[in-house]
């Protein structure tokens, strides 16, 4: 057994966290959070804004496929600016073959960015609706990212777009 001596020398403190840490700690946290979040590269894709095609040929001139040109505006969210370096979309009858890229898009700025799609089933690419994916280089690296729908944008379908180039 211990003596009561020694019981009233111990410091009932001693133990305890002291209430200012857990305090220190939750700041810390929630600027590591903050922080991490703006590097996060943050695209708006607005509805696609012109269209035209273009028949694709061989060298004797027969018609094998067909390429339209989309232009499409891309915002950037973030807080620092971003250099648009690839783009791509995940559909399964239509594809981008071609872009005028690289693009460097100013924090809170629009670049308009054309499209050349390519597409295996005009019926079938009129039908689907695919996020656009960019590639992004910013100042600490690189991210492929998907382009969200601008809010009052009801959707970039490429179908509208297909449509209007006459497919």
């Amino acid at each position: 057994m211990i003596p009561s001596e020694v019981w009233d020398r111990l410091n009932p403190s001693a133990a305890a966290v002291s209430a200012r840490w857990p305090v220190v700690i939750g700041i810390v946290l929630t600027l590591l959070v903050a922080f991490g979040w703006g590097l996060i590269p943050r695209i708006t894709h607005h509805e696609a804004d012109t269209a035209s095609a273009r028949l694709v040929s061989d060298e004797l001139g027969r018609v094998h496929g067909r390429i339209d040109t989309m232009t499409h505006t891309f915002t950037n969210e973030a807080l620092y600016p971003i250099t648009l370096t690839g783009a791509a979309v995940r559909a399964e009858h239509f594809s981008i073959v071609g872009a005028a890229l690289p693009r460097v898009v100013p924090a809170g700025g629009s670049v308009e960015v054309e499209l050349l799609v390519e597409y295996s089933s005009c019926r079938d690419a009129a039908a689907e609706t695919a996020p656009v994916i960019l590639d992004v280089s910013a100042w600490w690296g690189g991210a492929r990212v998907a382009a969200s729908l601008e809010e009052d944008a009801a959707g970039v379908r490429w179908n509208e777009m297909f449509r209007e180039s006459g497919c």
